[in-house]
């Protein structure tokens, strides 16, 4: 009887430290997809896709993200996110990003980036990952050079 005691004891004290395991950061991957759905003088709407890479042997959730995007270090955008989306374990995962951007702020640099024909792209802002109903405040860092092409 006591050794089936000490046995139930290691398999929930084992049990428990597995659940329980660090949670480790997602990785950016890159800019999987980025097209404008409107186009205006004042405002546009912008559509990107953000790759993240799942180092984690469990699955999780991302819910409430909140973001300002970036063009060669000029806010152009800010996006609220309230969609839940489900992160596969030890796999990619694709984010979509829905944000009105302010033409005036693009604008003033186009001149700059037509000269340089990229532009640098960065999103920063947080967002909640979690599981089993547990979520915890995650950053959002992202960046990436994008080629412009007009001809």
């Amino acid at each position: 009887m006591r050794n089936i005691r000490l046995l139930v004891l290691v398999l929930i004290t084992w049990g428990t430290m597995s659940a329980c395991e660090k949670m480790k950061d997602l990785e950016f991957v890159n800019v999987a997809g980025f097209s404008f759905d409107e186009m205006g003088f004042s405002k546009s709407i912008v559509r990107m896709t953000l790759a993240y890479y799942n180092p984690n042997n469990f699955n999780l959730k991302l819910k409430d993200a909140n973001f300002d995007l970036f063009f060669d270090d000029t806010q152009v955008g800010h996006s609220i996110q309230d969609t839940l989306i489900y992160i596969p374990a030890k796999d990619t995962f694709y984010f979509p990003v829905k944000l009105e951007v302010n033409m005036e702020n693009v604008l003033k640099n186009a001149w700059s980036a037509l000269a340089n024909k990229e532009v640098t792209i960065k999103a920063t802002g947080n967002c909640k990952v979690g599981k089993g109903g547990v979520f915890l405040p995650f950053p959002i860092k992202c960046e990436t050079k994008q080629a412009l092409k007009f001809f």
